[in-house]
């Protein structure tokens, strides 16, 4: 996977980086959580603070464009990213852990009383 840096900006009053980068692999369009990694593993930024604004593909070209915010502060990223956008990134692995350990605490509870 190659990443090449095309524009980066500091935003300060938002506590976040904008960037934007050509992706370059021959096959399939990355899943938002491989970019998530390697773009957190560049900018040294917590997985969780990263959100992948847009990605495009480039027809008849093994690259995309991809927009990226990456955050300081986790508060100031669900106050400023749309609802619908933050679902995205949550993946199945985080989604599923969480019901499981609610239904393990309501088994003990039934279990309780």
């Amino acid at each position: 996977m190659e990443l090449e840096l095309i524009k980066e900006k500091e935003l300060p009053l938002l506590s976040r980086k904008r960037a934007s980068f050509w992706y370059k692999e021959s096959g399939a369009t990355p899943s938002r959580k491989n970019l998530i990694k390697e773009i957190a593993k560049r900018f040294k930024a917590n997985e969780d603070l990263v959100i992948i604004k847009h990605i495009y593909p480039q027809f008849g070209s093994s690259k995309a464009k991809v927009l990226v915010h990456i955050y300081d502060d986790k508060k100031k990223m669900d106050f400023f990213e749309h609802k619908a956008l933050l679902k995205k990134h949550v993946f199945k692995e985080a989604a599923k852990a969480e019901p499981a350990a609610e239904k393990s605490e309501d088994k003990a509870e039934a279990v309780s009383e």
